[in-house]
């Protein structure tokens, strides 16, 4: 079980696993132009072609009223992902499923998993 260094206890955060959370997101063409332009690609896709591999990462984030943002710059720790004391988020990994191409100019929804918690 994780300890906290701070107070030297053990720390359960059993009750984090397996949660969820679902967002959606319309995929923007103007977003997608602009990641298209910073990335100097040659032709733009448009309106009902199939997002590139990977540039859904521009999509799906989580926008933080100033007074709710962490000193890390994201949304304050303590609801979806726990507090876990420490002063930066590591993302460790993931696994990403597509289960189909993302049409841009469709709506298009995120889910997310908890598997496990390792301060």
């Amino acid at each position: 079980m994780p300890s906290d260094p701070a107070i030297g206890i053990a720390k359960d955060y059993s009750d984090y696993v397996g949660r969820t959370e679902r967002c959606s997101a319309f995929i923007d063409p103007d977003r997608v132009e602009a990641l298209a332009n910073t990335l100097d690609v040659q032709t733009i896709p448009g309106k009902g072609d199939p997002l590139p591999a990977a540039w859904h990462w521009i999509f799906f984030n989580k926008f933080a009223r100033r007074s709710e943002v962490g000193t890390d710059g994201h949304p304050r720790k303590g609801g979806f992902l726990p507090d876990v004391g420490l002063p930066r988020r590591m993302w460790a990994g993931g696994r990403l499923r597509y289960h189909s191409p993302l049409p841009i100019g469709a709506q298009a929804e995120r889910s997310s998993e908890i598997l496990s918690v390792t301060p």
